[in-house]
């Protein structure tokens, strides 16, 4: 079988031309520092801080808005972190490790699941970052400024992996440092928090919960991307610190800008958090707010070309197609450039709907992917299989598909959306806790997968080598003799 034709080394600083493939060790470079720098700049932004607004929005105080903040954060970074190590270890994306538990065509849903939330995530950052350029310029109005942001998106997009680290190590001072001026400045403001945010008197259990999950949602969004930014480190990097880079670069800023976002919505809270930045800080921090998603935008546009990458090489090899690359970062943008004109009037509304959809997608995923990684095969997988369906994984494997469609079903009697109530709720007092159900899909994958064993690497290399036909070409191909990773 002939070897499909091998693009050239991607050094730093150079345009990516790998999207899908497997990250060779001589093209691996990095430093764990930059997962750091990559992550803080990803969080130190304007959408935490509207996050954190949200939170008093639901009736919290202050107090325990922060306190949410911190719970929903440090669960999210929980499964974070242990997707992030993942990347050096197996070299390739982290939707693409998923056909480890669901099979070749089985992990199409994440693929597509991914895809919706990376172009959903894009379109709200799109509306924030245009309201506050239009309260700086309200010639330009909102629709222009969210077509002109697209922009720098497309381009970096498109450039890659190593030009994305870079523009967040620019980033990173510069927004650490703004976001702890403004935070001074909020505080120096001298306006009291309101009678409605002020105090520590205890919010209702629903309210404090709904806070909960926003913010553990705002931290697991970043788990099927993050292996995406950490595939290109060497394999032997240190399992701990890269763990810790991430973490930390994940919660320092979101500590600091969604509290700024709770205090700003208890002084101001006739003002939108955009219009509140502006109020306290002035019109300098307004462009700095835009500018502080552009990396965020370029993250999940990637990401989501990524998705869209391992979709099509379902039906041909695009391991290392440029063309792919290019076509699935604009298509991506695309959509979530046209979901922001849709959508930038009744923000806030969508924004919520569209988190809590996305805790019932992703919690079961996740569960299932680390206990699977940790748990069940170690680490071990046979990375070329990744790209086979007569591979080690076949076309589908049923019980990762299984544990996730009973965890799905699982959760819809606790699901509290807008449109739609499970039975449960009620008995509840009103508590959405569809998203903690959701990690039952984990117990009930480690129990399939206890009683039903899957085959060894050593157990499918003789099958594959007594294959009578495996002679088809492109991504439906036999790998000839995978190696253990």
């Amino acid at each position: 079988m002939s070897e499909p034709a091998r693009p050239r080394p991607g050094g730093p600083g150079r345009i990516e031309v790998r999207s899908i493939d497997h990250v060779p060790d001589e093209e691996r470079h990095g430093r764990v520092r930059d997962q750091f720098t990559l992550w803080f700049a990803l969080n130190a932004n304007i959408f935490p801080v509207v996050l954190g607004g949200v939170a008093v929005s639901m009736g919290l105080t202050f107090v325990w808005a922060v306190l949410a903040v911190v719970t929903g954060t440090v669960v999210g970074l929980l499964l974070v972190g242990f997707h992030a190590v993942q990347g050096p270890r197996l070299g390739v994306p982290q939707m693409i490790q998923s056909r480890g538990q669901f099979g070749f065509f089985g992990a199409v849903f994440v693929f597509a699941a991914s895809i919706v939330l990376d172009f959903g995530f894009l379109a709200a950052q799109l509306v924030i970052q245009a309201d506050a350029l239009h309260l700086l310029v309200g010639s330009v109005s909102v629709p222009a400024w969210i077509a002109i942001l697209a922009v720098p998106v497309v381009v970096l997009t498109i450039s890659g992996y190593d030009w994305i680290h870079r523009w967040q190590r620019w980033l990173t001072l510069v927004l650490g440092a703004t976001f702890v001026v403004v935070f001074v400045q909020a505080v120096a403001d001298g306006r009291a928090l309101t009678a409605a945010a002020a105090g520590t008197r205890a919010p209702s259990f629903t309210h404090f919960f709904a806070a909960v999950g926003l913010f553990v949602i705002a931290m697991v969004s970043w788990a099927p991307y993050v292996s995406d930014y950490s595939r290109y480190l060497p394999a032997a990097v240190n399992k701990a610190r890269t763990f810790w880079a991430v973490v930390l670069g994940c919660a320092i800023p979101t500590l600091l800008c969604a509290s700024l976002g709770s205090y700003l919505a208890g002084i101001v809270p006739e003002d939108s958090t955009v219009a509140a930045v502006q109020e306290v800080a002035g019109d300098w921090a307004l462009p700095v707010m835009a500018v502080s998603l552009v990396g965020s935008d370029v993250a999940n546009s990637y990401t989501g070309m990524l998705a869209v990458a391992g979709i099509v090489s379902c039906f041909r090899d695009v391991r290392n197609s440029v063309r792919t690359r290019v076509a699935g970062s604009v298509l991506v943008i695309a959509a979530g450039t046209v979901s922001a004109l849709l959508g930038y009037r009744s923000f806030v509304g969508n924004l919520s709907d569209f988190l809590n959809v996305l805790l019932y997608v992703f919690i079961p995923w996740s569960a299932i992917n680390l206990v699977d990684y940790y748990f069940v095969r170690h680490g071990d997988y046979d990375v070329e299989s990744f790209f086979s369906r007569r591979g080690r994984y076949g076309a589908f494997q049923w019980r990762g598909l299984t544990a996730y469609a009973l965890a799905v079903l699982v959760q819809i009697p606790f699901i509290h959306q807008t449109y739609l109530t499970g039975p449960m709720v009620s008995v509840l007092g009103g508590t959405d806790i569809s998203w903690v159900v959701g990690g039952i899909a984990g117990v009930v994958f480690s129990v399939i997968a206890l009683r039903f064993p899957a085959g060894t690497a050593a157990t499918y290399e003789n099958t594959a080598e007594n294959t009578a036909q495996n002679t088809a070409d492109g991504p439906a191909s036999a790998v000839e003799r995978p190696g253990q990773a």
